[in-house]
């Protein structure tokens, strides 16, 4: 069976893998409840899943509605006031067969507005509150990209979990969030185990769920040769980490197959995989909070420095040039204009950092 770790203060003993239920709503009803009954028969007890993930909390619901009480139900809210966030909550507990939900996330908080927003005066905290008093919610979470905007939250006391990006290639909850969740007993759970941010948007290394898209040869040499490898190895990397479960969309059985071995053979990484891991963030370099965003001249300032990330602290040249060759707007549109390293929090040298990584990028 899939070993389990506590999530924080909550004290629920929950699996070390859960089933996140984006790709389900892909599936058939038939099909989607086979999917999910294994993973609960293999020991899978952490569901998560979110009224934007199409269906999959519909079909959670039928596939659990007999074994309530053995699985811990977690989904979220995706609105900001207490009057839309509570259509959410109730639309969801009838969604998913259940008249409580163990924790309710307050669904993509990625910058200070908007957390501010979520939990000022009539705002979706005050929603999972009342819900939470009224016996319906028993813990309430966040969920964000931006892991500096999850210290934030967490500062509060409000919020018993975390549910943010980590990876091999994404590693930025690692360094403040993460040790600072434990210094609070804030649970933590993690998405996007096995997807790595490109550009814009989210490039997901397998799609759909476990099923590998990116051929890259310098991800496979840290990764493995083959997809079972691949998968296998990020999920363990995600494991070693100061984190309770790692959530991953699954959509066939031989997927949930595959993640619930990791889960029940984990026992920490070997001395080859700790070596080839590691990764030395020294001196300067970019925490990918994307606050010097928006440049005046259209340059995704955050984007290049991650490629540049990629090419300098994990050796992942080739990678790292094609992203970058496929930006519109290369370095030398910079105009040096400054206004990006005011926003800095980590009065980093932008300009200088962009030539850096122009030149390693160019070569």
């Amino acid at each position: 069976m899939v070993q389990k770790r506590t999530l924080g203060r909550t004290g629920l003993q929950v699996s070390v893998v859960g089933f996140g239920g984006t790709w389900i709503s892909q599936l058939s009803m038939d099909k989607a409840v086979q999917v999910v009954r294994r993973a609960f028969e293999l020991g899978i007890n952490y569901f998560d899943t979110a009224k934007l993930d199409g269906d999959s909390e519909e079909k959670i619901g039928v596939a659990l509605k007999d074994v309530r009480e053995e699985y811990i139900l977690a989904t979220k809210t995706a609105s900001r006031t207490k009057r839309e966030s509570l259509a959410d909550f109730k639309s969801s507990l009838r969604r998913l067969k259940t008249d409580r939900l163990d924790l309710i996330q307050l669904h993509g908080i990625d910058d200070e507005k908007t957390l501010e927003k979520a939990m000022g005066p009539n705002g979706s905290l005050e929603m999972c509150k009342k819900a939470r008093s009224e016996g319906l919610v028993d813990y309430i979470g966040i969920t964000s990209h931006k892991p500096h905007v999850l210290i934030k939250a967490i500062e509060t006391n409000e919020f018993d979990t975390v549910l943010v990006p980590l990876n091999v290639v994404t590693r930025q909850a690692l360094e403040e969030l993460i040790p600072l969740a434990k210094d609070l007993d804030i649970g933590v759970a993690i998405m996007k185990p096995l997807s790595a941010k490109t550009s814009k948007l989210i490039t997901c290394l397998y799609e759909p769920s476990l099923s590998l898209l990116s051929n890259e040869p310098e991800l496979k040499t840290l990764l493995g040769q083959d997809n079972s490898s691949m998968v296998q190895n990020a999920i363990r990397f995600v494991l070693a980490q100061d984190v309770s479960v790692v959530v991953t969309g699954m959509k066939s059985i031989e997927e949930v197959e595959t993640a619930a071995k990791v889960g029940e053979a984990y026992r920490g990484l070997t001395e080859d995989e700790e070596k080839r891991f590691r990764a030395q963030f020294e001196g300067k370099y970019c925490r990918d909070c994307g606050l010097c965003l928006p440049c005046p001249q259209n340059l995704d300032t955050a984007a290049i420095l991650r490629f540049h990330t990629l090419s300098v602290t994990y050796g992942f040249k080739n990678w790292a040039k094609r992203l970058y060759d496929g930006l519109e707007v290369d370095v030398d549109k910079c105009t040096e204009c400054g206004e990006c390293e005011p926003k800095c929090p980590y009065k980093l040298p932008i300009i200088s950092m962009l030539k850096e990584a122009q030149v390693c990028l160019q070569r």
